[in-house]
């Protein structure tokens, strides 16, 4: 046998041969392996995000029903003026009956956690919402302009950590106030000076300029 010449095995394969086929198949395994690994981690990546969103679009519906029976609770949250990403919020259960919940507003963050012994998940997500006032152009669009008290623009936020990574998705939506009532006074004899956000019918009055004046039984004069 020359020096060139292959070993045959008992089946008529050469050692080389049987080396080359061992080598593909070992790609093979383990490009499938890596495939498999890659699949399983897109995968739970994508049901944690349906999950954080499913979080966001719950708060944002619970933000609206909320609105629609307190607005003046969501424009002046906690008696205050405090709006913009500074200042986090969520909605907490006041009082509960068999047949309604009432939330309110709190102030910070709340976790929201999804466990799974089968699937080993154990993912704590951390979620709040933030609101902003809203003004409008000439042409009524949401944009740069004059305050619109009647609108404002709610932001849900839900972070979660996984491998070590930290992710969050926003959504955005803007609500209105709906609901609107009328009253009429025939008497202006409250307190003058009122500088802060009027939320129930009153009497009392920022100011008076000009000629006009209030008389003693609360009749304006100009």
């Amino acid at each position: 046998m020359k020096f060139g010449d292959y070993i045959k095995l008992n089946e008529g394969q050469s050692v080389f041969e049987v080396l080359i086929a061992i080598a593909i198949a070992t790609l093979i395994v383990g490009s499938s392996v890596t495939a498999i690994m890659v699949s399983m981690r897109s995968g739970t990546i994508t049901v944690a995000s349906q999950k954080a969103y499913g979080i966001a679009n719950g708060d944002l519906n619970n933000v609206r029903s909320f609105s629609e029976s307190n607005w003046a609770g969501l424009y002046t949250p906690l008696g205050t003026q405090n709006k913009g990403s500074a200042y986090p919020y969520y909605l907490a259960v006041t009082a509960s009956s068999s047949t309604s919940t009432i939330l309110g507003l709190t102030n910070g963050t709340t976790t929201v956690s999804f466990t799974s012994t089968s699937t080993g998940e154990n993912i704590d997500y951390t979620s709040w919402f933030t609101i902003d006032n809203v003004s409008r152009t000439s042409s009524n669009w949401i944009g740069s302009g004059t305050g619109d008290p009647t609108t404002q623009k709610i932001t849900a936020h839900v972070s979660w950590v996984m491998s070590g990574e930290t992710k969050q998705i926003d959504l955005v939506t803007y609500i209105s106030k709906i609901r609107t009532s009328s009253i009429t006074y025939t008497k202006w004899d409250g307190f003058s000076g009122v500088t802060t956000p009027v939320t129930k019918s009153t009497n009392d009055y920022y100011g008076i300029t000009g000629n006009a004046t209030i008389t003693a039984n609360g009749t304006i004069t100009y």
